[in-house]
């Protein structure tokens, strides 16, 4: 397989950085990949005072909409080894590398290959210079000798163009720090319930009680100066304490 060129990549990326592309990243990211030559790119950034699931849902990625709302509704993020090794790594790192030892892991693989994810993945550790970590990934269907020259000959290219896209999220995505800085269990239980599931619901998908649920829900809307759950739910959207995303009927319904 041939080198592959960043220019373009770049260029898009430098756009957003500079704010004369206000095109959403995951578009961007779609048009990064068809160029290089990848199936898809997803980026992901680890903050230590957010939940698992505001990561995810501040993250961008050209995965289907299937593909990440069954991600999101099976808690993936709880098992998923790319991440789990992400979230420690220095060095790129292939899927291959992976162990896949637990049942769970593997059929989780398997799942992600059925849904059009790629059956070849790398993925790329970014530290910025403010401390924050992300991972950036890059998937394609090459055959596995195809994948080998391939990573051979554009492990650079790729590392440039995931610090890119690291600088380009911290635009696009407005990732600044919220007013209010809540828990990470009244975060998940807020974005919950941002979606319209019920008491029981959150404590049925978080496999905490019912009492614990409302107890969160309640410090979460005092935090947020809200007579009731609904008013609390636009506030932390509006001001950035959840992500939009949580309630877009089109992401993790």
């Amino acid at each position: 397989m041939a080198s592959i060129t960043i220019e373009s990549a770049a260029i898009r990326l430098t756009d957003t950085i500079l704010g004369y592309n206000e095109q959403d990243l995951e578009e961007t990211l779609k048009a990064i990949a068809a160029d290089i030559g990848m199936a898809h790119i997803a980026y992901m950034r680890f903050a230590p005072d957010k939940s698992s699931d505001a990561s995810l849902l501040t993250g961008a990625r050209t995965y289907s909409v299937q593909w990440q709302t069954r991600y999101f509704l099976k808690q993936y993020i709880l098992i998923d080894p790319v991440l789990a090794h992400g979230s420690k790594a220095v060095l790129p790192f292939d899927w291959e590398e992976l162990p896949r030892d637990d049942p769970a892991i593997q059929a989780f693989f398997t799942d992600a290959v059925n849904h059009g994810v790629g059956c070849n993945g790398i993925s790329v550790p970014v530290r910025n210079r403010r401390g924050a970590y992300s991972v950036v990934s890059f998937t394609s269907n090459h055959s596995r000798s195809e994948w080998a020259v391939f990573k051979k000959n554009n492990m650079v290219k790729l590392q440039l163009i995931s610090v890119l896209i690291d600088s380009a999220a911290s635009v696009n995505l407005k990732l600044s720090s919220p007013p209010v800085k809540l828990s990470k269990r009244e975060e998940q239980c807020l974005i919950w319930a941002a979606r319209g599931k019920t008491y029981q619901d959150i404590s049925d998908i978080l496999n905490i009680s019912f009492g614990s649920v409302k107890s969160y829900l309640d410090t979460a809307r005092h935090k947020l100066n809200c007579a009731n759950l609904t008013h609390a739910v636009g506030v932390a959207i509006a001001t950035g304490v959840i992500p939009a995303k949580a309630l877009q009927g089109s992401s993790f319904k």
